[in-house]
């Protein structure tokens, strides 16, 4: 049987890069699969390649700023699907490598509003779901950023140094409920999101190449089965052992 069968997840920023990966891995394991995100477009079509093959999905248009449109995502998935299952909070943005001098308040306000806050809301509007089932999973993405300082600015460093205490917090409240709750932090992957980051980078990089979308997946979906049953409140780093020399 496929590792996900039958399962629902909901996937935040699974309209491009390390989302959209996800979103075919698991639906090509079992999963229905919500695709939350603003391009309407972009997520459409995705949504088709699904089921084209063979998967079970729909698209959820959400501005991840709006707090009332998060909670509809939410709504939305449990209106077509009956419940969900799996929560990936993949979504975030960079900012601009700016230091604390450099960094405006409302580029501060915009990083932790996606990368933190959007997360909190998302989980706040989902637990009560896996709360009465007993079960239930989320994956928050972190990053390098998450342990490091240097691959963002200010406001990127803080918002994934924050998901990691977030992921640690539920897993303490929730995991006595049957809830796991772990931090997937990817290395330097090639998605448009890093697209201009630069090449030298790949030199501190053992494995000396960027991660690719697919490979995340793979993890993710392991964070989402059975498979780490006995994983709670981790962080897993997977880029290609970059964390090794800091």
């Amino acid at each position: 049987m496929a590792k996900l069968q039958d399962r629902v997840a909901l996937i935040y920023g699974g309209t491009s890069g390390l989302g959209e990966a996800t979103a075919h891995l698991y639906a090509k394991e079992g999963a229905k699969v919500a695709i939350a995100g603003r391009n309407e477009e972009r997520g459409n079509k995705i949504v088709e390649a699904l089921k084209d093959e063979g998967g079970e999905a729909i698209f959820v248009q959400v501005d991840l700023m709006d707090t009332e449109q998060i909670k509809q995502s939410v709504r939305e998935t449990v209106d077509a699907f009956g419940t969900i299952d799996i929560l990936y909070n993949g979504a975030g943005i960079l900012d601009k490598y700016e230091d604390i001098i450099h960094t405006d308040e409302e580029t501060f306000d915009s990083v932790l509003e996606l990368n933190v806050k959007s997360l909190f809301t998302a989980t706040k509007e989902v637990m009560p779901i896996f709360e009465e089932k007993g079960k239930g999973v989320v994956i928050n993405l972190g990053s390098q950023g998450s342990k490091f300082a240097g691959v963002g600015g200010t406001s990127y460093v803080t918002s994934k140094h924050a998901l990691v205490g977030f992921t640690k917090q539920l897993a303490y409240d929730y995991g006595p409920k049957g809830i796991k709750a772990n931090l997937l932090a990817p290395g330097y992957i090639d998605t448009p999101m890093t697209e201009d980051v630069e090449e030298e980078r790949l030199q501190d990089i053992p494995d000396q190449r960027a991660g690719k979308p697919e490979e995340i997946a793979q993890l993710a979906l392991f964070l989402a089965s059975d498979d780490s049953n006995y994983m709670n409140g981790t962080e897993v780093y997977m880029d290609g052992g970059w964390t090794v020399g800091r």
